[in-house]
């Protein structure tokens, strides 16, 4: 089976030094084949080899459509399917993806003594970071829908609701405007924005404090992920002058993309404002992450990469200041690197807003 997504992984494999892997990630799954599902417990993984060989090891419960030179192996739950993937791998090393379980891997390994196993997944997360048209535009597509969702639920805040309750409206307008599937949100009030990645819950919000709605979902499997940090009723001085600190980092942050520099300089960008304004040691996380067909993905835009901005490309630009005790603000965008430059996903007012 050879399309020209699968023909880019196995170059990139082949440049690791395998020339087979096992990919059992169902987003890559989709990535190269266009449909995937959530096998839960049993197992769904893909055989390609550099001779152009591809066997999908698929259970009979569910639905997987024929293609063209992929061969679909079934097996039900009482056969013994680890038997048939050590029959069709071949001897020398083997790439398998981060995502195939022990419980799956171990059986390989006793079924078949000295194959040589190394991680695989490098090579499908090299070919998925780079977007094409159709993928950018699918990608937009579900940021006009973050930017139509935050903007509604805002004006929702108000006495007595929950953070609890406010994700739950963030999911419901989110499935009104067409998303795949309802996820967890991160909304949190008050003293919990001190926490970049609180988890919601029962606390509700009173006047003057912070709200962050950190929304995200798929949209047509491609992810949308931005963050707005409000207060309702009334902000303080210390507030508004974090507050402002912030935007002005993640706009730094933005201006600092263009393809052929240093990912980690995106960071430097977005992180040297803050420390400049003496909030250093509050900014607690990387500056943002990949994106894409998962909400987490290749490439990490922090301190520490190696990586080079290249065209194609999708992160987000997420610098934050948080207070442990008092208050946290975070501003979120997603960008896609452009030829010569960045383009904007989202464009939710990035203002300080104040909700009566």
């Amino acid at each position: 089976m050879k399309t020209a997504r699968i023909e880019r992984v196995m170059d990139r494999l082949a440049s690791m030094g395998m020339g087979q892997l096992i990919v059992s990630d169902p987003d890559s799954l989709y990535y190269l084949l266009g449909h995937s599902y959530d096998p839960g417990e049993r197992l769904l993984a893909l055989y390609l080899n550099a001779e152009g060989k591809a066997v999908l090891f698929h259970n009979h419960m569910f639905h997987f459509p024929e293609q063209p030179g992929l061969t679909i192996a079934y097996y039900d739950d009482v056969d013994d399917y680890m038997g048939l993937v050590a029959g069709t791998v071949q001897p020398g090393p083997l790439g398998v993806d981060k995502f195939l379980r022990a419980k799956f891997l171990v059986p390989l390994l006793e079924k078949r003594p000295g194959l040589s196993v190394r991680l695989g997944s490098a090579a499908v997360d090299w070919a998925r970071k780079y977007k094409d048209a159709e993928e950018l535009e699918r990608m937009r597509r579900a940021s006009q829908i973050n930017d139509q969702t935050v903007g509604e639920v805002i004006r929702q805040i108000g006495e007595g609701l929950t953070e609890q309750e406010m994700a739950d409206r963030v999911c419901g307008v989110h499935m009104r405007l067409g998303a795949d599937t309802r996820v967890e949100q991160l909304v949190c009030f008050g003293v919990n924005t001190a926490e970049p990645h609180h988890v919601s819950g029962r606390t509700r919000l009173h006047p003057g404090e912070a709200a962050v709605f950190d929304i995200y979902a798929p949209v047509d499997h491609y992810f949308c992920d931005m963050t707005r940090t409000v207060f309702w009723k009334d902000v303080t001085e210390e507030q508004r002058r974090v507050y402002e600190i912030v935007k002005a980092a993640n706009a730094a942050g933005v201006a600092a993309v263009r393809p052929g520099i240093p990912l980690r300089e995106v960071d430097r960008a977005a992180r040297d404002v803050i420390e400049q304004a003496g909030y250093g040691e509050y900014f607690t996380h990387r500056t943002g992450h990949g994106i894409g067909l998962a909400l987490h993905e290749p490439p990490d835009v922090s301190q520490t990469t190696e990586e080079i901005i290249e065209p194609g490309m999708t992160f987000s630009v997420e610098p934050g200041i948080y207070l442990p005790g008092k208050f946290g603000v975070r501003v979120e965008d997603l960008v896609a690197v452009t030829e010569d430059g960045v383009e904007l996903l989202n464009h939710f007012d990035r203002d300080l807003i104040v909700v009566d």
